[in-house]
């Protein structure tokens, strides 16, 4: 590929990411407008559900974790690439991805409605393809209540260097 075509790529990468970083940033504006005294079991309904996710992500149930994943999931590693729930079950599935280690730090909680947000900082240790990661990120997880259960919609991380 010649450095003009890497150049064109390199910049729409850009772009998508500021767009959504900015897209991110419009939503906690939005939410921390909003009347912040929610109820206390709302907030726990959320954390109870990114627990489990994120137990049944270490333990490799791939099945526990799709029904977790509103269909339309986007998935976005801190290394950048780009997952849709199909190809996320599937890497754990086959054990492309092996968790090891995902210990949370520092979680925030927010719920408006039918919406929840859970931020924070976690230590990730995983197996991709044979390769050993051992990282911190930030992350970001968009959880929607559907039909009485919580899904998580988005999972967006940022490597802490």
């Amino acid at each position: 590929m010649d450095i003009i075509k890497r150049k064109i790529l390199k910049d729409k990468f850009k772009i998508q990411v500021t767009r959504l970083v900015l897209t991110l940033l419009c939503l906690g504006a939005v939410l921390s407008c909003t009347n912040n005294e929610q109820p206390n079991d709302a907030q726990q309904e959320v954390l109870a559900a990114h627990e489990k996710r994120r137990t049944a992500t270490l333990n490799g149930d791939a099945n526990t974790v799709a029904s977790m994943m509103t269909d339309d999931l986007t998935f976005k590693h801190a290394n950048a690439v780009v997952e849709k729930k199909e190809q996320f079950i599937d890497a754990l599935e086959s054990q492309k991805l092996l968790y090891k280690t995902l210990t949370d730090e520092d979680l925030q909680v927010r719920v408006n409605g039918t919406t929840g947000v859970v931020s924070g900082t976690v230590h990730i240790v995983v197996d991709a393809s044979g390769t050993e990661y051992d990282l911190r990120v930030l992350f970001t997880e968009l959880w929607v209540k559907e039909n009485d259960t919580w899904k998580m919609m988005l999972w967006h991380a940022t490597e802490i260097l």
